[in-house]
């Protein structure tokens, strides 16, 4: 079965409607203590790496908020965004433009080629796999345009949704991966890994922590915010 076209709008409306119902829930029932349900949303390779400690920070500083957490790729998590799905969610994506869409925070960082530490150079690496998320991840892409402007076109993919799964992957040199150099850092000082930089025009991925512009600002959301900005890099927009 599907909607017909009049059924896709009134969809919109009904969606709207419980929404609404919901917002005004918890616009009376809002406290200075943060209690309720929250619920966030994540792009794998944040869920793996940053996001543990701080649900757990924030766990302990407010039991009474119920804390859910869902990982996918970014477009999903948009959309569940967008339609009242998720309180909130960390993204990737060069930038944002979406007018239902707000941007609280944001966080930059540079990505490396890695691969086993026996590898000195980088042309080595051209001919293996590549251990990277799924299509449609910005890594993935800046990746794609990099090798291709050195006319590299024949790209082997080993599909991962794990950071750990790739770090993994690569120390076992089943191919090499284009990643955060802050994820791996500890991993090079051991002489675990190898990174290789690559140039400016391809090397920099934005993480944001976005949610429905037409939202309440709930005590628990701010408050999560708040927490991510004390414990991370990420920055008001």
């Amino acid at each position: 079965m599907i909607l017909t076209p009049t059924g896709e709008k009134l969809l919109a409306y009904a969606e709207k409607i419980i929404y609404l119902l919901d917002e005004a829930h918890k616009a009376l029932n809002d406290s200075c203590d943060p209690f309720g349900n929250l619920s966030i949303g994540a792009v794998h390779t944040v869920s793996s790496i940053r996001l543990p400690e701080i649900l757990s920070q924030y766990h302990r500083a407010y039991p009474k908020v119920d804390l859910s957490l869902i990982t996918s790729q970014s477009d999903e998590l948009i959309y569940k965004v967008k339609h009242f799905q998720l309180d909130g969610a960390f993204v990737k994506a060069p930038s944002l433009s979406d007018k239902n869409i707000v941007s609280e925070l944001v966080f930059e960082e540079t990505l490396v080629l890695i691969s086993n530490s026996k590898y000195t150079k980088m042309e080595d690496l051209y001919s293996k796999p590549f251990l990277m998320s799924t299509t449609g991840c910005p890594n993935r892409t800046q990746l794609e345009n990099w090798l291709k402007s050195k006319r590299i076109y024949n790209i082997r993919y080993m599909e991962f949704n794990s950071l750990n799964s790739i770090i993994e992957g690569v120390m076992a040199d089943l191919g090499a991966s284009f990643v955060p150099k802050s994820t791996i850092e500890d991993y090079e000082e051991k002489g675990l890994l190898k990174s290789f930089s690559v140039p400016e025009k391809y090397n920099t991925t934005r993480t944001f922590f976005i949610r429905q512009k037409d939202s309440l600002m709930t005590n628990s959301l701010s408050k999560f915010i708040e927490m991510i900005e004390l414990n991370t890099s990420y920055k008001r927009i």
